[in-house]
């Protein structure tokens, strides 16, 4: 499965620039924003319970940051995918919404470098103040 990335950001673009009512905008991000923390939450759980039981190890503690990053890409990718699905079951008389994919979307988001380097950052900055490093 190949996904273009001109194509992923042009789908990401057609999305933010499409016309939708504010009704399904509102209510497809809330709708994916719970879908996306009723996946990640036991993701979550489980690698906070880890923090607590190993979290004195350096060396574990810096996997679990990293794997706090790619969750954070998950989530990200996640609440992407899940509003254009939710927006499509509410609004189906659009074409233009219609059309998109939302797997282009999803493998956008979840590679997104900027977002990428703004997470890791602020993991860095919080895993400092707490006294991770």
């Amino acid at each position: 499965m190949k996904i273009n990335w001109k194509k992923a950001k042009q789908t990401q673009l057609d999305f933010y620039n499409l016309k939708i009512s504010s009704k399904t905008n509102i209510l497809g991000t809330i709708l994916a924003l719970l879908g996306s923390v009723l996946i990640i939450l036991p993701l979550a759980l489980i690698l906070i319970q880890t923090i607590f039981i190993y979290g004195y190890h350096r060396s574990i503690l810096f996997i679990c940051l990293f794997f706090i990053w790619v969750g954070i890409m998950l989530f990200n990718g996640i609440l992407n995918y899940l509003t254009i699905r939710f927006s499509k079951s509410l609004e189906r008389n659009n074409p233009g919404l219609q059309a998109l994919e939302e797997k282009h979307v999803f493998y956008y988001q979840c590679l997104n470098p900027i977002i990428a380097v703004i997470s890791l950052i602020l993991i860095i900055f919080f895993a400092y103040q707490i006294g991770g490093f």
